[in-house]
């Protein structure tokens, strides 16, 4: 625990523009953990981990490269060198050559192409990559999947049954569940690959830019892991501290006549301390709290923390909310499956959670 604070102190990590937080935060958790209290935190690839530590970030790869012709004669490249894999993906290999898909394969299995090349390089001249992963695991998904991406390739993903969460945009990204699926994958490469309006159409992210939930996946990592182990455990004893019965706190509602005044605190995600939103009872609405949001944080000339990290195209305009959410939640719940069932929900979690606390995500 110790080292992993004291890394996150280190200048030369993403999170440097949080320096002071940081250095506020480490104190308050070396206390605690001299103290002899523990913690039980969970680090994974998962999105459903408290602190996601994924593959992913604008940083790694070049995701906004420029497109190559597709020069080469096959369709598709595949680079596995690890042939004792616990998925179906060399039979998957074997059974798209059986549909008469040209491979050029450049591992170890199933090797027919010299393999000594510059990986992306090599696949930025073909119409299709196979992502083939090891293990077919929710948001299991690694570099062969986001260089294909900066390659500017279709990836044909073997692997994470939610590869479509990480789609740069609908349609960009063909999945094989199953065997029996490699028939219909097959003929959908032959459609794409003799059809070049349907093929750039599968590719048109790469010069409209991708979509608001893409962004929003990747910009988590503009935040180093180990500044989001910070932030998830200052949080946590912060939340501690604030249930004990001596601590003060400002007054989450005052009501004067008929209408009331709620308190509310908000942060962006990737940050510690919270800034303070005020809602009137008359206008306790969704809209109004992201109308809100975004009237504070421009008054603040807020920079969101993604900024320098995306690429150079991607920076410009104004910043809208993507996701407001309850503090607390997972990445997989704050980006796929929570939602306020309109506005009643919201005023209900307002009154069963005083002075309540949200993140938001800017995109």
């Amino acid at each position: 625990m110790r080292y992993l604070v004291q890394l996150a102190m280190e200048k030369h990590l993403v999170c440097t523009d949080q320096w002071n937080q940081l250095r506020t935060m480490r104190r308050t958790i070396l206390q605690w953990h001299d103290g002899g209290i523990g913690f039980n935190i969970v680090m994974t690839t998962s999105l459903s981990s408290d602190v996601p530590v994924g593959y992913f970030s604008w940083t790694e790869y070049d995701i906004m490269a420029p497109m190559q012709p597709k020069t080469e004669k096959a369709l598709a490249a595949a680079f596995i060198s690890n042939c004792r894999a616990r998925n179906f993906r060399l039979e998957a290999l074997k059974e798209l050559e059986k549909a008469k898909i040209g491979i050029d394969s450049y591992g170890d299995c199933h090797q027919n192409r010299d393999g000594n090349v510059d990986k992306v390089e090599t696949l930025k001249h073909y119409k299709f990559s196979f992502a083939f992963e090891n293990s077919n695991e929710e948001d299991y998904v690694t570099e062969k999947f986001f260089q294909s991406l900066v390659a500017g390739t279709i990836p044909v993903v073997v692997g994470a049954p939610n590869i479509q969460d990480f789609a740069p945009a609908p349609g960009s990204v063909l999945l094989i569940k199953e065997l029996e699926d490699v028939e219909s994958i097959a003929k959908t490469m032959k459609y794409l690959a003799e059809n070049p309006d349907a093929y750039n159409h599968s590719l048109r992210w790469k010069y409209e830019g991708p979509s608001d939930s893409f962004k929003a996946l990747v910009d988590m990592a503009a935040v180093h892991s180990s500044c989001r182990l910070c932030i998830h455990l200052a949080t946590m004893i912060r939340q501690k501290e604030e249930r004990s019965p001596g601590f003060k706190k400002r007054p989450c509602r005052c009501t004067r006549g008929s209408e009331t005044l709620y308190h509310l605190y908000v942060r962006e995600r990737g940050r510690f301390e919270m800034v303070s939103i005020f809602l009137r009872s008359g206008n306790l609405t969704l809209n109004a709290l992201e109308s809100e949001v975004l009237k504070k944080f421009n008054s603040m000339k807020h920079i969101p923390v993604w900024k320098e990290e995306r690429p150079e195209s991607l920076r410009g305009g104004d910043y809208k909310v993507y996701r407001i959410y309850p503090v607390g939640m997972t990445q997989r719940q704050a980006l796929y499956t929570f939602r306020f069932n309109g506005d009643a929900d919201f005023q209900n979690h307002l009154e069963i959670n005083p002075c309540a606390k949200f993140e938001v995500i800017f995109v």
